[in-house]
C-alpha cells in the first residue's frame, strides 16, 4: 500500500470525530454536515498518489566463457592415425594417403579444406609433389587465427647411434604427427563447440627434409608467398612441433621472441595460471628455423612456436630427435593434453574477448 495514503487514515479520522462533537454542540444543520463530509472527502482525495509503476532493472548479463575439455586420449589416437601410414615423406604412397585423410577428418568436422599443390627438392628427392593441407573453419569471420603444425616425416636419420639406419626414413611421432594430433583433436572440439572466431588449421608439408638452411620449412615458406586465399590475413598463429614427448619442457623460443613476444608472453601466463609450469618454462631457449620463421617474415602474421627444447641436451633437442626412437614409445597422453588444453583456451577465450 502506498506510504503517503496510509499517513493521511488517522489525520481523517480525527477530522471527522471533531466534526461530530461539533455540531452536536452548535447543532449545525444537516446542510452543513453535508459540507463538512463533501469537503472531508475532496480533501482526501486530493492528497492521494498513484502508486508509481517501476520497471525492474535487468541485469547485464554477458555470455559465459566456457572452456570445453581437450581429450589427450583422442589426440593420442590421432597420433597414432598418422603412424598407421606409415613414413609421410613427400612423393611417396604413403604420403599421399596420410594428405588424404587428413583432409576427409578436416571436411568431418565442418572445415571448408583447401589442398596446396607445390613441387619441392630435397636431400636425393628431386621435384617432387608436396602438399599444404589448410582447414578454414568459420571461412566467413574476418577475425581470424591460425593452428599450424607440419605433417611429414624425416627421409633419414642422421642422427641416430646407429650408423647403418642413418639413412632409413623415421616415423616423426614427435616431430611432425604430434603436433598435428593436437590441432585435429581441436577441430573436433571446434565442430562440437561452435565459436565465431575464424580458425584456420594449417597443415604445412615439406617442413622437416633439409640438408642445409635452405631445405628446410619449405610448405611454410611457399605457403607464406602464396596464400590458399586472397586476400588473407590474421591476427596471429601458434605453431605446434614436438609438443607430445615424456618430460616436454617448452621454453621462450627467441623467433618468437623477436617478433611475437607479447602473444608468447600471455600464451605462457596462461598456462602459468592454468598449473602447467612444469611444462612452460619461462626462460629463453635458442633461436630456431621453423615455420613460424617465414609466417612472421613473408606473411607478416605474428606467430609463436610451442617445441620442445629441453636445455639439458646438447643440440637442444630431444634425444630422440631425428632418430629411430621418435616413434610411439616416447609420446606421452599428458605432453598433448597440456599442450591442447592452453591452445584450446587460447581460442576460447579469443572467441570472448577475453585473451
Amino acid at each position: 500500500m502506498d506510504k503517503g495514503i496510509t499517513s493521511l487514515r488517522p489525520t481523517t479520522r480525527h477530522f471527522t470525530k471533531s466534526s461530530c462533537i461539533g455540531m452536536c454542540r452548535s447543532k449545525l444543520s444537516l446542510g452543513h454536515l453535508w459540507m463538512l463530509a463533501l469537503f472531508a472527502t475532496l480533501s482526501l482525495g486530493s492528497c492521494k498518489e498513484e502508486p508509481k509503476q517501476v520497471t525492474p532493472q535487468q541485469p547485464t548479463i554477458s555470455a559465459q566463457l566456457v572452456i570445453p575439455k581437450f581429450e589427450g586420449d583422442s589426440a593420442y589416437v590421432f597420433l597414432e592415425n598418422q603412424l598407421s601410414f606409415g613414413f609421410r615423406v613427400p612423393g611417396t604412397p604413403e604420403h599421399v594417403a596420410c594428405k588424404d585423410w587428413l583432409k576427409a577428418k578436416l571436411e568431418s568436422y565442418g572445415a571448408t579444406v583447401y589442398e596446396q599443390p607445390f613441387k619441392v627438392s630435397f636431400l636425393t628427392k628431386k621435384d617432387v609433389q608436396a602438399y599444404n593441407v589448410i582447414g578454414a573453419i568459420n571461412p566467413q569471420a574476418k577475425k581470424r587465427i591460425i593452428i599450424a603444425a607440419h605433417w611429414d616425416s624425416r627421409l633419414i636419420a642422421e642422427k641416430d647411434p646407429d650408423p647403418t639406419r642413418k639413412k632409413d626414413p623415421i616415423m616423426g611421432a614427435d616431430d611432425g604427427a604430434s603436433g598435428v594430433a593436437v590441432a585435429l583433436e581441436i577441430a573436433r572440439i571446434l565442430k562440437e563447440n561452435p565459436i565465431d572466431l575464424g580458425v584456420d588449421i594449417i597443415f604445412f608439408d615439406a617442413e622437416d627434409q633439409g640438408g642445409d638452411q635452405d631445405g628446410w620449412c619449405l610448405g611454410s615458406k611457399y605457403w607464406s608467398s602464396n596464400f590458399h586465399i586472397k586476400p588473407y590475413t590474421a591476427k596471429y598463429g601458434i605453431l605446434l612441433d614436438m609438443v607430445g614427448a615424456k618430460n616436454a619442457k617448452f621454453g621462450f623460443e627467441q623467433v618468437s621472441m623477436r617478433f611475437a613476444p607479447d602473444l608468447m608472453k600471455k600464451v605462457w601466463t596462461l598456462a602459468r595460471n592454468m598449473g602447467y609450469t612444469d611444462y612452460f618454462i619461462e626462460s629463453p631457449t635458442g633461436e630456431i628455423m621453423d615455420d613460424h620463421y617465414y609466417v612472421n617474415v613473408n606473411a607478416r602474421i605474428p606467430m609463436i612456436d610451442i617445441i620442445n627444447r629441453p636445455l639439458q641436451t646438447d643440440h637442444g633437442f630431444g634425444h630422440y630427435h631425428h632418430t629411430h626412437e621418435d616413434n610411439l614409445e616416447i609420446i606421452d597422453k599428458r605432453t598433448l593434453e597440456v599442450v591442447g588444453k592452453v591452445v584450446t583456451a587460447v581460442i576460447y577465450k579469443e572467441n570472448h574477448n577475453s585473451f
